[in-house]
């Protein structure tokens, strides 16, 4: 289940449909409880959802989630922007979310909004709107802190994806810079992250598992001759998003693991 934003609702829900998943967009406060309940799991975007009856449905299924033992990911959208949505993101940390993924101006953000003490010091991220002006790599030390202090995977999207448990350090270097020119392709990997720990417990592994095929996908769209830029991209990432095997994925990914 996805309580999604408007901008990101279609794309999303055909990056899960091509990836093997059942979407449900459920932006409802009145059955966001009874269908998080039946959900695998769930993903919860703040993209445009920040009107009061749907950051009800953010709490109630989130609430529901934990209640049920239901994995869930937030994607914190552009939070640091304002104070209002700043505030909605910090109340839904409150709430331990299994995954948060975002870029490396977001993970920045959220770590200092929850007031999280980074040893090495925290930049300020830079943000601009939802888009990021910093690198993963300066994220690293925020999202290793958020990780350990609400027991969460961290996820930080860049040209270097990196994901952390507070343990360990996953480094995944797939994908293409195009994909910043496409709303949503950040969202609907929120989503696929959500989805993949529907079906494998332990988190890091889901969440690079999701990443793997993602960015492996949008790789292998990239050799088409018909990708001529970011609208045939977002078309060809869907198909190589289906056809994708588990043989191609090993073969192509360029994946590092260490110790943090």
């Amino acid at each position: 289940m996805c309580v999604q934003n408007y901008v990101a609702m279609d794309f999303s829900a055909n990056v899960l449909l091509a990836a093997g998943a059942s979407p449900a967009m459920v932006n409802a406060e009145e059955e966001a409880n009874d269908f998080t309940k039946i959900s695998s799991a769930l993903s919860i975007n703040v993209g445009t959802a920040l009107t009061p009856h749907w950051i009800r449905a953010m709490i109630f299924s989130a609430d529901a989630a934990n209640e049920h033992g239901k994995p869930w990911c937030l994607d914190p959208v552009g939070v640091g922007a304002t104070p209002h949505r700043t505030k909605t993101c910090v109340e839904l940390m409150e709430k331990k979310p299994t995954v948060v993924r975002g870029n490396a101006s977001e993970i920045m953000a959220l770590t200092a909004a929850c007031k999280v003490e980074v040893p090495e010091g925290l930049k300020a991220g830079g943000g601009k709107g939802v888009d990021s002006t910093a690198g993963s790599d300066e994220a690293i030390p925020a999202a290793i802190a958020l990780a350990r202090a609400y027991g969460s995977v961290v996820a930080v999207s860049g040209a270097v994806d990196v994901i952390t448990d507070g343990k360990k350090k996953v480094s995944i270097s797939n994908g293409t810079e195009m994909l910043t020119k496409i709303t949503a392709a950040g969202c609907s990997l929120s989503c696929l992250c959500a989805a993949y720990c529907a079906v494998c417990p332990m988190a890091l592994d889901a969440t690079a598992a999701a990443f793997a095929h993602f960015t492996v996908a949008a790789d292998e769209a990239m050799t088409m001759d018909e990708v001529k830029g970011p609208g045939t991209l977002r078309v060809h990432l869907l198909d190589q998003l289906h056809l994708l095997d588990p043989k191609t994925v090993n073969e192509k990914l360029r994946i590092e693991i260490c110790d943090v």
